[in-house]
């Protein structure tokens, strides 16, 4: 029996090698080299759909053609993509975008992050899944598929992460027609809770902060003691503004750095481009000091006045040797810095301190000591309330119960105060 799509249909179109169905909608062809038909068909979008039939006979290539096309309007008129792609290919599109805005300036640090989440993780497990069949049951097997390759259940902050960079790839598929945002499955979260952030008490800060005057100054080489050098006013400058060691920190000019004015009152302001984008901190005024100490050791700066220096906006970078070289070894320098002093020497190795534990510090010390809010210490450090609270929350009542109670009162003739 002859097909009901082709029982009009010439025989010599046939022969041809090209059969127009449902009045011109649908239409079937041969490629020179290959003996199956290839369809395709149009929608009200006016654009072609094509795909391959892989069939041979001309009756069965139209019948899965037809179907084809009947099942694109229905998907059309619910408003749903009627063609796909990979997850690996929309992927690697979701990352020439984070690079691009990176390249750019216009991208954040956290972008990093996501395109090595993407690349690590994402690609390897998703890869091979069309974008638009990813849903709970796919989601739910990742995370435990995740949990083997880690070897351990990741804390919220590493999952937070990897959702942001799933949705990354989600949105560039929306963006591009192949998902539909009716179809955007809801990420999971099952991580750990974090453990609280690494810090430093204020008596051991006070003890690294008189070690390091001594220590700076020893070394069998000049690179070593310069890199002591620059390493003690950098961790001075951390712990005096809550900036990001590294991501923020490391990428500082002094052109970022400017005096602001208030109420005849100068202050140090330096402007960061971290995880939420550039921000405006104010440091603590003996970071002044500090920052004059590496400008007078830097061949280049030395002559200059710090307030010259700050008018002129100078596109040099603040950490960096007295030779004028940069140097990525301030975490090797921390780390003999900390074994040096023995603040670390009873801790086993998941718990010592980082360059990062001095942002910490600096959060405990606003905290402990009540210098302001934590709206206001959310806004200086580039983060959350939700974080500040988060991992911070070990800073109980009875930690600022000074504070809190107040003054101890004394009895009085007419009563208690």
């Amino acid at each position: 029996m002859r097909s009901r799509h082709l029982k009009l249909v010439p025989q010599a179109a046939v022969d041809a090698g090209i059969v127009h169905l449902r009045d011109g909608a649908v239409v079937l062809y041969k490629r020179s080299a290959s003996g199956r038909w290839q369809a395709r068909y149009k929608l009200d979008d006016a654009k072609w759909h094509r795909l391959s039939t892989k069939q041979v006979n001309v009756q069965y290539a139209g019948e899965v053609a037809c179907d084809a096309y009947d099942r694109a309007r229905f998907l059309r008129e619910a408003n749903v993509p009627v063609t796909t792609r990979r997850f690996d290919a929309v992927a690697n599109l979701a990352i020439g975008d984070l690079e691009q805005q990176l390249a750019a300036g216009s991208g954040k640090s956290v972008y990093h992050s996501y395109i090595a989440a993407i690349k690590r993780y994402l690609i390897p497990y998703f890869g091979k899944y069309n974008i638009n069949t990813i849903g709970y049951e796919q989601l739910k097997a990742f995370d435990v598929w995740r949990k083997q390759q880690m070897g351990k259940q990741p804390v919220k902050s590493t999952v937070t992460t990897h959702n942001s960079a799933l949705n990354r790839v989600f949105d560039e598929a929306v963006k591009r027609g192949w998902l539909g945002a009716g179809q955007l499955p809801q990420p999971l979260n099952t991580g750990s809770e974090g453990k609280a952030r690494e810090t430093f008490t204020i008596a051991e800060y006070k003890s690294l902060t008189a070690f390091m005057v001594r220590w700076c100054k020893k070394g069998h080489m000049e690179k070593t003691k310069q890199m002591r050098e620059l390493l003690r006013d950098y961790v001075l400058i951390l712990a005096n503004t809550g900036m990001r060691h590294g991501t923020e920190a490391l990428g500082l000019k002094w052109r970022d750095i400017a005096w602001t004015v208030k109420k005849g009152e100068r202050y140090i302001q330096i402007t960061v481009n971290g995880k939420t984008g550039k921000r405006e901190l104010i440091a603590y005024h003996h970071t002044e000091d500090y920052l004059k100490r590496i400008a007078e050791r830097d061949a280049n700066l030395k002559d200059k006045s710090f307030d010259d220096i700050l008018k002129h906006k100078l596109d040099l970078p603040v950490f960096r040797l007295a030779s004028g070289a940069e140097t990525k070894s301030l975490n090797g320098s921390f780390r003999h810095l900390m074994r040096d002093s023995g603040l670390d020497k009873n801790r086993d190795v998941k718990s010592k301190r980082t360059l990062y534990s001095l942002r910490h510090y600096y959060a405990h010390k606003v905290l402990l000591e009540g210098r302001f809010d934590v709206y206001t210490l959310a806004t200086q450090m580039g983060t959350s309330v939700k974080m500040i609270e988060q991992h911070y929350g070990h800073l109980t009542a009875t930690l600022r119960a000074d504070v809190i109670a107040g003054k101890r009162h004394v009895k009085v003739a007419d009563g208690e105060r």
